[in-house]
């Protein structure tokens, strides 16, 4: 497919066929992923209990917080996600240190975790931050609007990661983040890097796939060589499609990373923790 070289703009249309379009490759991620939704649609997990210490403006809202869990519920999630993973030692991991692990990026307490496992470091790690997801997504809704209209930083206001797409939403266009972990959806300008925060224009560019450029694009920073994909939609994006367009799209991953983009390899803010039950 032709591509071009533009500077920043906006784009109509939402992709079609989604789920028809994900190499079968990817099936047995969305198979764990579909194992956190239907967990957390449980209001189990609605009665986490989120205490906050004092934290810097520019830290998320999980930077800090013990996060009280239904440890049984916790440890049948863990155990059916290895199952689904093939991870045979998932049975024996203590959930709350895995999910703590999970949220707080901690590679250590990952790799001894899998290790002990007798697993692989990434398989293990997928089924640690799947196992997140219900409680993620469940501390995010208590984030108030307000304050996720105010974030004007480019990684996610509840948990630190960074966006998994912009979406350019609506008739207005705006471009909205939104982070693949927790499902959190927040506004950052147009003309502004996630990140780096350049807000040259003159150093903000993109990548259009022509002929579908009014769908969908590749948004280019030249300070921090930095690229973030960026697709049309009408609404919010559920988190399962939000997922599902990240991976349908990776053909858009595969030419920036031949541009010599690149996401980067730490997460925007890898917040502290502790998760008891």
């Amino acid at each position: 497919m032709p591509w071009s070289t533009g500077t920043v703009g906006t784009s109509a249309g939402l992709p079609g066929g989604i789920e028809a379009q994900v190499d079968p490759a990817w099936q047995p991620w969305l198979d764990l992923l579909d194992v956190a939704l239907e967990e957390s649609s449980s209001r189990a997990w609605d009665s986490v209990v989120t205490v906050r210490a004092e934290r810097p403006d520019d830290a998320p809202m999980l930077h800090g917080a013990v996060l009280r869990i239904d440890g049984q519920r916790a440890k049948r999630l863990v155990r059916r996600l290895s199952d689904v993973a093939g991870v045979r030692g998932g049975n024996d991991v203590d959930p709350s240190a895995a999910i703590r692990a999970a949220i707080s990026r901690d590679d250590r307490a990952l790799a001894e975790m899998a290790e002990r496992c007798d697993a692989s470091i990434d398989a293990f790690a997928i089924v640690a931050q799947v196992a997140a997801m219900p409680l993620l997504m469940a501390a995010a809704l208590t984030l108030e609007p307000s304050a996720a209209s105010a974030w004007q930083r480019g990684y996610c206001p509840v948990c630190g990661a960074w966006p998994s797409l912009a979406e350019v939403r609506g008739i207005e266009r705006e471009r909205r983040l939104r982070c693949g972990c927790c499902s959190t959806d927040w506004p950052l300008p147009l003309l502004h890097c996630a990140f780096c925060d350049e807000l040259d224009h003159g150093k903000l560019g993109s990548l259009q796939p022509e002929g579908d450029e009014q769908l969908r694009r590749v948004e280019t920073c030249e300070t921090c060589h930095g690229y973030l994909k960026a697709m049309t939609t009408y609404t919010a994006l559920s988190i399962r499609t939000l997922v599902l367009l990240d991976l349908t799209t990776i053909p858009l991953d595969l030419v920036a990373q031949d541009r010599r983009y690149a996401r980067p390899a730490r997460p925007g803010w890898a917040p502290a923790i502790e998760v008891a039950s």
